[in-house]
């Protein structure tokens, strides 16, 4: 009977000890923050006086202005009319905070907000051009979110053209949630060409263990919507150092294999045609005979549907569908030269892939001039670069033939 006794008695402890909710906190408590904009701050003299006021108080290098967007429950009833924010009506709130680190910042909400901030939510985080221009701004915050357990690794990344601040801050009439909208939008790359793939925490993350140049989609606020079209551009050492039109995006697509659909606008007998895009690839011949001058061929192949034509054009005529892919073709490869020009002579950063295509396919010739690629010799810059495209149109439709205008 005693070890029985004893045994029970052990199992006793070791539910008590084991099963506590010592740390639980209750769904109504916590604040779910769903999306987050980083600023660098604008009054100078907040900062003077904060040195005043605490002068031993270490300093970061960069100082942060971060937005929160928590969630207000009661605002996303159905039926319920959005005043203004912060009223009973409102779905979201938005609480500005400065600090000289982003985890700083985190942990000086919970001191004006009555319910704890929650980062397991989070679906976007938008990085002002200010803060992705400066030396240690980008590279630290990023540090300070893959190092937060709280931060998900599939949280959209975003730049934007100005502050970010602004791009959280509208009020679209389609969503309560503008972090909701936002992250609708950037996934909608399948649809455009002028759109870069989704970048979340997790692909920044491998993007700078790879130590190469890469790119993230930029966002601009204009007036009660967003537009998430261009791309900023990454150097290796992780700083910001200009933008990409739409056009010069649609051209990095096709050089970096990531068309997921969209058209392609032509013209075509002193009018316009317009493709469908139903699919794309592309491979890179490279010539390292030369390790000084080396010269790499893109080449792209393009499918897709006739959508539009403006003109009577007979599509079933096999010199006339030679003549229209030979067009698309030609638009591919402008669009492309517009990007190299850009990325190769204007602002030399290898977003394009050839330094990651010659580190998986000729690794030997990689590790004698990877120092020398975009720093040093800048090999890159002196490397020779030409696209060729072919496409292939597989739809015609059964419309706009020249003998129906008749």
């Amino acid at each position: 009977m005693g070890k029985k006794l004893r045994l029970y008695v052990s199992m006793l402890l070791s539910t008590i000890l084991v099963s506590g909710c010592w740390d639980q906190v209750q769904i109504e408590e916590r604040g779910f923050v769903v999306g987050v904009a980083v600023d660098a701050p604008r009054n100078e003299n907040a900062e003077e006086q904060a040195e005043q006021e605490a002068p031993e108080k270490p300093k970061g290098k960069q100082r942060f202005l971060v937005t929160n967007q928590m969630v207000i429950p009661g605002g996303l009833v159905a039926g319920g009319q959005s005043t203004g924010q912060n009223t009973t009506n409102e779905a979201y709130l938005n609480i500005v905070s400065e600090g000289d680190s982003l985890f700083e910042v985190s942990r000086e909400f919970a001191t004006r907000a009555s319910r704890t901030p929650f980062y397991q939510h989070l679906k976007i985080i938008i990085f002002s051009e200010e803060i992705a221009r400066s030396k240690n701004g980008f590279g630290n915050a990023i540090d300070v979110l893959l190092r937060d357990p709280d931060a998900r690794r599939s949280t959209k990344v975003f730049i934007s053209k100005g502050d970010a601040k602004n791009v959280i801050e509208v009020k679209p009439k389609t969503e309560k949630l503008p972090s909701l909208y936002i992250n609708s939008i950037g996934e909608n790359n399948d649809r455009t060409a002028r759109m870069l793939p989704v970048m979340r925490i997790g692909d920044v993350h491998e993007q700078l263990l790879n130590q190469f140049s890469f790119t993230l989609p930029r966002i601009t606020a204009e007036k009660q919507e967003v537009k998430i079209a261009g791309a900023a551009l990454f150097n290796s050492d992780h700083i910001m150092v200009g933008f990409l039109g739409e056009e010069e995006t649609e051209g990095l697509n096709f050089l970096t294999n990531q068309i997921k659909g969209g058209l392609l606008k032509a013209k075509f007998k002193e009018d316009l045609g317009v493709l469908s895009i139903t699919g794309a690839k592309r491979s890179i011949v490279a010539d390292t005979r030369n390790k000084e001058h080396l010269k790499f061929t893109y080449q792209i192949e393009c499918e897709g549907a006739i959508m539009e034509s403006f003109d009577q054009i007979d599509l079933l005529n096999k010199q006339v569908m030679e003549k229209l892919q030979l067009a698309f073709a030609n638009e591919i490869e402008r669009l492309c030269r517009d990007t190299i020009t850009k990325v190769h002579k204007q602002l030399p950063v290898d977003v394009i892939g050839l330094g990651s295509h010659l580190k998986q396919y000729h690794k030997d010739l990689w590790k004698d001039i990877k120092n020398d690629w975009e720093k040093g010799k800048r090999l890159y810059g002196k490397s020779e670069i030409k696209v060729v495209a072919q496409v292939y149109i597989r739809n015609i439709g059964g419309i706009n033939r020249a003998e129906l205008g008749r």
